[in-house]
């Protein structure tokens, strides 16, 4: 690996747009249950890896002894 995981990238990005596009126009409960049921479960699995990526990534950057740790430090910016 040579570059840090990231927290938040472009896909996810696009995914958020495409969230709430679904949102404010294709949810549909009275006409197409299935279909609403399909996007929900589909954002909601983004959503859980989106929060499991931060965990891990809060892990590494803690564990002095992880593999990953050096390069994820060294990429992380300083605020």
């Amino acid at each position: 690996m040579n570059k840090p995981i990231k927290r938040w990238n472009m896909l996810d990005t696009v995914n958020l747009a495409l969230f709430l596009v679904v949102i404010l126009f294709f949810l549909d409960f009275n006409n197409n249950a299935t279909i609403s049921y399909a996007l929900l479960g589909v954002f909601a699995l983004w959503g859980v890896t989106l929060i499991f990526r931060n965990v891990f990534i809060s892990k590494i950057e803690n564990d002095p002894n992880h593999p990953l740790h050096e390069k994820q430090v060294q990429g992380k910016k300083k605020i």
